[in-house]
């Protein structure tokens, strides 16, 4: 497949993955219809969990004249009625130019780190996070076709609620961003460990989650039933359309990208921004340009 990457420009736009949408009661599953505005994949709460992994392919993403984007990521914690989630994964943006990806970690309730590992279309990128001690937890994650890894220890305090396996629909400003296309995400050996033991996906009594517009109440994105082997399901982009009344429409701001490395970003809670920049204007959309 062709790799692509932008020429033109590089359109950082991203998002709250999850602060704002894990505060208080708000959530982004329904744990009784296993819908969401947002997810689409799997995610198991019938335990305690201490650790998560997971393995996924790259998609390769539909362009339009319109700014697109999704997020794929694996992580613990947001059940209802908690607050935190230690996720970490991979952002995807594509407009009619091309696409950009971007690797990433994230402590709730503290913005997400984009990180220096280089990820393309059809890689095969691995993700775990686990607690080796009590609020001490070591992420991973490896670009399994370059060879290239990046590993971190971090303290953190989780209710150790849930598990995902996610595909999801970026929120931008309080409105949910347009979904890209993009090709099915296959996740692999997708295990957790839960209640101290290490678990299959299946095993987990995970629920599948599919996400739906919700103005028109259509399906955007599902996952598969998981696969025999108890830890492999595909995530399917459908073929509806997302409603305009939930597309953002953000201010254009261009910024010198010679003078941004694209690996020292910064994300805000509503978008990514370089280092150094002043708070963004809420619904501001910053272009980075070669």
């Amino acid at each position: 497949m062709k790799r692509y990457f932008l020429r033109n420009f590089i359109a950082i736009f991203f998002i709250m993955l999850a602060v704002g949408l894990f505060s208080g009661t708000a959530f982004a599953a329904d744990s009784v219809s296993a819908t969401s505005a947002n997810w689409s994949g799997y995610m198991a709460q019938n335990g305690t969990y201490t650790g998560v992994s997971g393995t996924f392919v790259m998609p390769e993403l539909t362009y339009s004249s319109t700014l697109a984007s999704n997020a794929t990521w694996v992580g613990i914690g947001g059940k209802p009625g908690t607050n935190d989630l230690i996720q970490a994964g991979v952002y995807e943006i594509a407009n009619s130019d091309g696409a950009t990806y971007q690797a990433w970690y994230e402590l709730l309730p503290a913005d997400s780190t984009p990180i220096d590992l280089a990820v393309h279309p059809d890689d095969s990128i691995s993700i775990s996070i686990t607690e080796t001690s009590t609020n001490t937890w070591n992420i991973v994650i490896t670009n399994n076709t370059t060879g290239k890894q990046f590993q971190k220890t971090v303290s953190y305090q989780s209710s150790y609620s849930s598990a995902e396996w996610i595909q999801e629909r970026p929120l931008v400003d309080g409105t949910f961003a347009n979904l890209s296309g993009y090709t099915p995400v296959k996740f692999t050996n997708a295990t957790a460990i839960q209640n101290g033991t290490r678990v299959t996906l299946a095993q987990t009594n995970a629920q599948q989650v599919n996400l739906m517009d919700n103005p028109t109440n259509t399906a955007l994105s599902v996952p598969s039933p998981i696969a025999s082997n108890g830890t492999d399901f595909t995530v399917y982009r459908t073929s509806a359309t997302v409603s305009q009344t939930q597309v953002a429409t953000p201010t254009t701001i261009t910024i010198p990208f010679s003078t941004i490395p694209p690996f020292q970003l910064h994300r805000t809670g509503r978008i990514i921004i370089p280092f150094g920049t002043p708070f963004p204007i809420p619904g501001t959309l910053y272009i980075i340009h070669f």
